[in-house]
């Protein structure tokens, strides 16, 4: 019988400084889980671009997707230790639905972006937004602040329903072990205005937050025994979970949060709040879909949502 591969990290790469980003973070991640590294380019169609084929030539395209491939083996190189195995794929297609389709049976979809203020950018919003939205691993958007050597010890995740959040904590509770990092994990909770400010006063707020916390401690029960190396941190606030989200951002090695489907070919409209943590987060995002249809009936009902981390929102 012939050696079963583990899943690999796939990573997009476009010969810009953010996608070398990308790549060392893939491949640290590959390195912590014993998987290899797929490089993947998006090699524009040239039939859609035949106008302006036969100045450049053909050739040229090539020339360029394989001085891209190039310099992304190198940085994969010059970041791992040698073991990691290596795997280089040009595709011709647009990129979100070449990495769409690269994310069938890999690991994550690591992908890089820039800050709105930079010209050069590896994935545009709508690419990150895209591939998150409908791949069928989980995708890691990597901003522009992230640096190869910070390591924190430190991973955030975000939960909507205390009672239905086991897959995206599991996802949570990996991350946390291979990195011997902390978990901290976030929960917010507000009413749409002007609700909030009516109906909301301290001693609510106070019970409320007693309440859910104990939900949470019932929630973990399960992957604290499973995990007892990853110390636990429950932060409950009432607040806006967006800012609640980035502000743990600061300081973290990576952020998870969960989106609901199985990525049809359609995808699902990304929430504001997992657009607003790919544009602004300091650290890596994690969006990792949820299947519902894959769990037992004590996680079957699932609904964390990026955008319904505050359901009244």
């Amino acid at each position: 019988m012939g050696v079963q591969l583990k899943a690999p990290v796939v990573v997009g790469v476009d010969g810009t400084q953010q996608g070398l980003h990308a790549v060392q973070f893939a491949v640290a991640e590959a390195q912590r889980v014993g998987c290899g590294v797929r490089l993947v380019h998006a090699l524009p169609d040239l039939s859609a671009t035949s106008p302006i084929v036969p100045m450049a030539g053909y050739e040229t395209f090539d020339q360029v997707a394989q001085k891209i491939m190039r310099e992304a083996e190198q940085a994969a190189r010059t970041a791992w230790d040698g073991m990691v195995p290596l795997e280089k794929v040009i595709r011709t297609g647009g990129r979100v639905h070449v990495l769409v389709q690269e994310s069938e049976g890999a690991r994550m979809v690591v992908l890089g972006h820039r800050d709105r203020q930079l010209l050069g950018r590896v994935f545009t919003a709508s690419t990150s937004t895209g591939v998150a939205s409908r791949a069928r691993c989980p995708v890691v958007c990597i901003p522009t602040v992230w640096l190869a050597a910070a390591d924190h010890r430190h991973v955030v995740v975000g939960v909507e329903d205390p009672d239905h959040a086991y897959e995206v904590l599991s996802h949570a509770f990996v991350a946390a072990s291979t990195r011997k990092a902390r978990l901290r994990v976030l929960h917010t909770w507000k009413l749409q205005r002007p609700y909030d400010d009516v109906v909301v006063g301290q001693r609510e707020a106070d019970r409320w937050t007693a309440s859910l916390t104990e939900r949470l401690r019932s929630a973990l029960r399960e992957l604290r025994s499973a995990y007892p190396e990853v110390v636990v941190d429950i932060d409950v606030r009432h607040q806006d979970p967006a800012a609640a989200l980035l502000g743990a951002t600061e300081g973290a090695d990576l952020l998870v949060i969960g989106r609901r489907g199985h990525g049809a070919p359609i995808g699902l409209p990304m929430g504001s709040t997992a657009r607003a943590m790919i544009r602004e987060s300091r650290c890596p995002v994690e969006i990792t879909p949820l299947h519902p249809a894959s769990l037992d009936t004590s996680t079957a009902d699932l609904a964390l949502v990026a955008d319904e981390l505050s359901p009244q929102t």
